[in-house]
């Protein structure tokens, strides 16, 4: 019986040796597979901040409405710009008590030039057509602005002791806007205003020590 051992180390010899490939192959496949399925799958890159300046991150309710559907303004702002207009054309036709001052007053106050006379002796003109509230508010505005005259007035006719209720641009006398203007007059440098000023605290004076508490609360007003 022949030696079968030598036949079988030649054929040994002859083969080359084949080594296992390993599980390392599908590895490295489920590996791929899986950074190709993770890159697929939507998502933001937890890196990057979302962009804020694409259309689409921008809720639609929050846009600004277009030209043409802007709201109307409201009811105060329509009223701020109508203030705003020109004086002149306000008060065309307007004959409310006052409006004739008040565009007089617009109409200085927009050219940049308050002839405080001018006020002035337009409040007398008032006064004496019985245009009371036309009076004040000029009277008032020429006070303001130094006018010593026209502080004086709205003194005189606030004052208890010359308060005239038919000619007033004060309804009821009133001692402490008689004491407000007799002092302005005199701070704007006028004789009569220091003199009714003075005359004014000792009538008060008075009442104040013969117990009045009206006088009283007042007189420490003043002090």
């Amino acid at each position: 019986m022949p030696n079968d051992e030598p036949l079988v180390d030649s054929e040994l010899a002859d083969t080359a040796p084949q080594r296992r490939s390993g599980p390392w192959k599908l590895i490295v496949i489920v590996i791929l597979l899986t950074a190709v399925g993770v890159w697929l799958v939507p998502g933001e890159s937890p890196d990057r901040a979302p962009d804020t300046a694409q259309p689409d991150s921008v809720d639609s309710e929050e846009q600004p409405p277009s030209l043409l559907e802007t709201p109307p303004p409201k009811r105060d702002d329509a009223i701020a710009v109508d203030e705003q207009t020109s004086a002149a054309t306000e008060t065309v036709g307007d004959d409310r008590p006052g409006a004739k001052a008040r565009t007089l007053i617009a109409e200085m106050r927009a050219s940049g030039q308050i002839d405080t006379q001018k006020v002035f002796d337009a409040a007398e003109a008032a006064q004496a057509n019985g245009e009371l509230t036309d009076a004040y508010l000029l009277y008032f505005f020429a006070a303001r602005e130094g006018h010593a005259r026209a502080a004086l007035t709205l003194g005189r006719q606030a004052d208890p002791q010359s308060h005239n209720p038919d000619s007033s641009v004060f309804e009821t006398p009133d001692l402490n806007q008689a004491h407000k203007w007799y002092q302005l007059a005199a701070q704007n440098g006028n004789d009569e205003g220091r003199q009714q000023l003075s005359a004014l605290r000792t009538r008060v004076e008075q009442r104040a020590a013969a117990g009045d508490p009206e006088a009283q609360r007042i007189s420490l007003l003043w002090q």
